[in-house]
């Protein structure tokens, strides 16, 4: 296919994925037929060391349009998703991780908003069980339609966070976002974020002070993998430390801690952390010391729900005043009383 033909590259960053990515990949290129010939798949492989390779491989082999790149040594989410866009040759590179699904009729509808040529793309995706059992469909913005916006305008950019309900809103789902290659070329990549899982974040917002017009299509396309968050292996405390340090960082660098930009990102880092996982990770203080140190969630809490506010008051005095048996009853309660199929949002 000729390089200057290429609209769109689907690029997907790995690392021990095996177990999931030929379904990724099969969710894509079944799109094929429909879509037309302007769209390559991009795999880039951090030297996996299960059975990556092979399943890729036979994709590609199958797939004209699936193009693979192993790398010497894993980069880490940051370097290999910086990495893949380098080598896409689209003039839009849509990110993607390599265990969720695209929706059908997705490449077809978002080759449709291209035309509209904007700098970012966000899309909607629903929240699934690890073996891909919809769960939901996981809301962006308080009204979900199509919005708008140029963030290097201070007025639009603050009604446009105001309007976000979690982090999702400010590119943290890799799968939801297409972005401008050039515009992502544009900038170097962001030192102090690299290996932070929010170096592609850091970019985007260092575009963003000079031009960035983003646009939420307000449409669902892709289905996203639960259970399978590799940070977990160094314990939930850890997990929620990347997310509430990570954005508070990027916070007061782009915008300053006092900022009406950082109070919206604080509220929604606080949104999509619910009291019920605080608890949880509470309780793993007490079974799982050796990684769980209760020491440092106290003070993620505190980071966290620092604000003056009602709502953060009642979260931290919850928090600290809710005993951990009396937690695990309710949590045991709450399972039984769903446990014909419904959703389990207090997590163990």
């Amino acid at each position: 296919m000729p390089i200057d033909t290429i609209e769109l590259t689907i690029c997907v960053p790995i690392y021990n994925c095996g177990e999931f990515i030929g379904q990724m990949l099969d969710s894509v290129c079944v799109q094929f037929s429909s879509a037309c010939d302007s769209i390559e798949v991009l795999v880039v492989d951090g030297a996996s060391s299960d059975n990556t390779p092979a399943i890729v491989n036979d994709r590609a082999a199958r797939c004209t349009q699936v193009r693979y790149v192993r790398l010497q040594r894993r980069g880490g989410i940051d370097a290999d998703l910086a990495e893949c866009v380098r080598l896409a040759r689209g003039k839009y590179c849509w990110l993607f991780s390599g265990d969720d699904v695209m929706r059908d009729g997705a490449l077809q509808r978002a080759l449709g908003w291209l035309r509209q040529e904007h700098d970012v793309y966000l899309n909607q995706h629903s929240f699934c069980d690890l073996h891909m059992n919809i769960l939901g469909e996981y809301p962006i913005f308080s009204a979900n339609r199509v919005r708008i916006a140029e963030l290097s305008d201070p007025e639009q950019r603050v009604a446009y966070l105001r309007a976000g309900l979690n982090t999702q809103a400010l590119f943290s789902f890799i799968s939801g976002i297409i972005v401008r290659r050039d515009k992502w070329l544009s900038v170097d990549d962001p030192r102090e974020f690299m290996g932070s899982c929010y170096g592609h974040v850091a970019r985007l917002l260092t575009l963003a002070q000079r031009q960035l017009s983003v646009c939420y299509v307000g449409d669902l396309w892709v289905d996203k993998r639960g259970d399978n968050d590799s940070f977990l292996s160094r314990g939930l405390v850890y997990r929620l430390g990347i997310t509430v340090y990570g954005y508070q960082r990027i916070a007061n660098h782009f915008f300053g801690s006092a900022s009406p930009e950082a109070a919206q990102i604080r509220r929604m880092v606080g949104n999509e952390l619910p009291l019920a996982l605080w608890l949880s990770a509470k309780c793993r203080t007490c079974t799982e010391p050796e990684i769980e140190s209760r020491m440092e969630l106290d003070r993620l809490v505190r980071a966290c729900y620092s604000g003056a506010d009602v709502k953060s008051y009642l979260i931290r005095a919850a928090y600290i005043l809710t005993p951990v048996h009396a937690f695990r009853m309710l949590r045991w309660i709450y399972r039984l009383m769903n446990s014909e199929g419904q959703i389990d949002v207090i997590r163990k």
